[in-house]
């Protein structure tokens, strides 16, 4: 039995090297925006309140909400927004409407947009959320950083993944007392 068990690892192990190994190389950020795997967007009317927006972003789990009038994009709210422009101060959350701590009008791309474009928005205007349209300018999606950050560290399984969650900097002596 326990030389069964070595041939099926041997076998994995050998199939695992003979896969293609993928190669992060500039081409791959000309790829669209369609390639990557978003989870669909997350809307809500500029009228609705921000105890609405606040109660989906937790009911989701999710760190920003497109805001639509008309079901086309008009901003988006973020975890920043609610910490600088609701956090600590006299709002009514039931009948302040989201539009009025939405960032309006933010940078938005298309699915078929390179993916290079996501990451130089990010990059240059700070952004670690940008919203996905259509040619009509209705949401179909919203990526993150961390979306991007899962498409590279697909090229990286080995040698990221697999890494420990602390850098070694030598042992650890307790002191006693």
């Amino acid at each position: 039995m326990t030389d069964d068990i070595i041939d099926e690892e041997l076998q994995i192990a050998m199939e695992q090297d003979q896969k293609e190994k993928k190669i992060l190389s500039g081409d791959i950020f000309e790829l669209p925006i369609s390639e990557l795997d978003l989870p669909e967007a997350i809307c809500l009317e500029e009228n609705s309140s921000i105890s609405e927006a606040l109660n989906l972003m937790q009911s989701k789990r999710i760190g920003s909400i497109i805001i639509v009038s008309n079901r086309k994009l008009s901003g988006i709210v973020t975890e920043r927004d609610i910490l600088l422009k609701v956090a600590g101060l006299p709002i009514d959350l039931q009948s302040e409407p989201v539009k009025s701590i939405m960032t309006p009008n933010p940078t938005s791309l298309l699915s078929t947009d390179m993916i290079a474009y996501v990451m130089n928005n990010m990059h240059v205007g700070g952004y670690r959320h940008v919203p996905i349209v259509d040619e009509h300018n209705i949401p179909l999606a919203m990526i993150s950083i961390k979306d991007v950050m899962s498409f590279i560290l697909e090229y990286f399984p080995e040698e990221i993944q697999n890494i420990t969650g602390e850098p070694f900097r030598g042992e650890h002596l307790r002191e006693s007392a």
